[in-house]
């Protein structure tokens, strides 16, 4: 293709990465101002020093470093019942208002699947981020008397 086609299209194509890149300026600023000046919580579910802390310690510091406003990110234990009671807490009283984030153990989801007595919080009304480990989730049942 040569001629005014060609140079044409290439004005279109042109024309659709600024309005692309405009629109993604746009949503960046808007993030902006969002977190500037804002605090997001993280609550896990276990005691201060174990590995859920270690590493939600660990992805407050980046997350406060790379979120778009730059907010203070804090962490906050609340221990109890395999993190149970985080989830439970979270669920009840957090708002959603995207600044709190609760990190517990990924099992406690089967709990809720499997009636387990104590799960307050329905879990398809979590909004997931993503989980910071791999987890291996094993049923099993003891051996047949003899």
């Amino acid at each position: 293709m040569s001629g005014p086609m060609r140079g044409a299209r290439a004005r279109v194509a042109g024309l659709g990465l600024i309005v692309l890149v405009a629109a993604t300026c746009a949503a960046a600023s808007a993030q902006d101002d969002f977190y500037r000046g804002k605090t997001i919580r993280i609550v896990v579910g276990y005691s201060a020093g174990g590995g859920f802390d270690t590493y939600s310690r660990a992805i407050a510091r980046h997350l406060a470093k790379h979120a778009p406003g730059k907010p203070a990110v804090i962490v906050e234990n609340m221990p109890g019942a395999a993190g149970l009671v985080a989830a439970n807490s979270i669920y009840r009283a957090g708002r959603p208002d995207g600044l709190t984030i609760v990190n517990f153990q990924g099992a406690q989801v089967m709990g809720q699947i499997l009636g387990r007595e104590g799960v307050e919080f329905d879990a398809r009304k979590y909004e997931w981020l993503g989980a910071p480990t791999r987890e291996n989730a094993v049923c099993g049942r003891p051996p047949p008397p003899r």
